[in-house]
């Protein structure tokens, strides 16, 4: 039987694999580990999608030939959900500039199909199990003129939350450059939220807290994209940086001043400044 990945056979030696989608699997483990996944899969020339687990389960090894992989980096996998995404909008827009508003409701129940997509690539707020913005409405029985311009203005932010996806994708050195020139400027901010919060400023506090939330988790995607290229820094210290973004929003839900402030500038502060070091320490290198 012979395997290949991306035209290039590989020498893949069978252990306890019994059927295709253990080999599948097996192989899929393995490409992750250098981010890259698995687009498309041919048997004996006929095509099979990976999440056909059923299917490729009853394809015996005994009986298969050849195995054909073809992959994409996540990076790629990454951009063109972004594709995807604003291809919708971008219909979306077309629809609302021809004012049809049978065929404007008709297609916003469509939005299932790239939901995933948004909750994964633009933000974790769209996964939810209420309805969110277009599902809403999506289930009106007839359009506002407040829904068009609402619709509309929803779209704009996309595509400019699309257009920051992209570059960080695309050139995530030069994004790392500008987030460091953020952090140290915000620096001084973060010293400070803690006695905001003590002394009852939490309007002032809490500006500045959402201000950093949104920088952490550009910095989250920035580190991964950055680990798929030059890679040097430990996966077990991203997600102990994760961990730290999730203790910090449990503390806000809390109300826990004192532990807010103490994991903003004794715990991710520090962790910030070593991957910013790790990672424009090699760009020097680099030049």
């Amino acid at each position: 039987m012979n395997i290949s990945i991306d035209g290039n056979i590989i020498d893949y030696t069978l252990e306890k694999e019994k059927n295709s989608y253990e080999i599948i699997e097996s192989i899929s483990l393995w490409l992750k580990k250098n981010y890259i996944i698995i687009k498309s899969i041919k048997i004996d020339e006929k095509e099979y999608n990976y999440d056909d687990k059923i299917l490729l389960s009853e394809l015996s090894i005994d009986s298969i030939n050849k195995i054909e992989v073809f992959t994409l980096t996540i990076r790629e996998y990454k951009y063109n959900q972004l594709l995807i995404i604003q291809k919708y909008f971008e219909d979306l827009i077309s629809l609302l500039n021809s004012n049809n508003k049978d065929d404007i409701l008709k297609f916003l129940k469509t939005y299932e199909r790239i939901k995933p997509d948004m909750e994964e690539v633009i933000d974790k707020i769209y996964k939810s199990e209420n309805q969110g913005f277009i599902e809403t409405v999506a289930s009106k029985k007839e359009l506002a003129e407040s829904d068009y311009e609402n619709l509309k203005f929803f779209t704009e932010n996309i595509f400019f939350v699309i257009g920051e996806r992209k570059r960080e994708i695309v050139n995530p050195e030069t994004e790392i450059e500008k987030e460091k020139k953020y952090f140290d400027a915000f620096l001084p901010e973060i010293e400070i939220i803690s006695v905001l919060l003590q002394t009852g400023k939490q309007s002032e506090a809490f500006e500045k807290i959402i201000k950093f939330v949104d920088f952490a988790k550009k910095l989250s995607r920035l580190l991964s994209y950055y680990n798929m290229g030059l890679g040097k820094i430990e996966p077990e210290e991203i997600s102990k940086y994760n961990k730290l973004l999730n203790d910090l929003g449990e503390a806000l839900k809390r109300g826990d001043s004192v532990l807010i402030g103490d994991i903003l500038e004794y715990e991710l502060s520090p962790i910030i400044e070593q991957f910013f070091n790790i990672m424009l320490s090699e760009k020097q290198q680099e030049k």
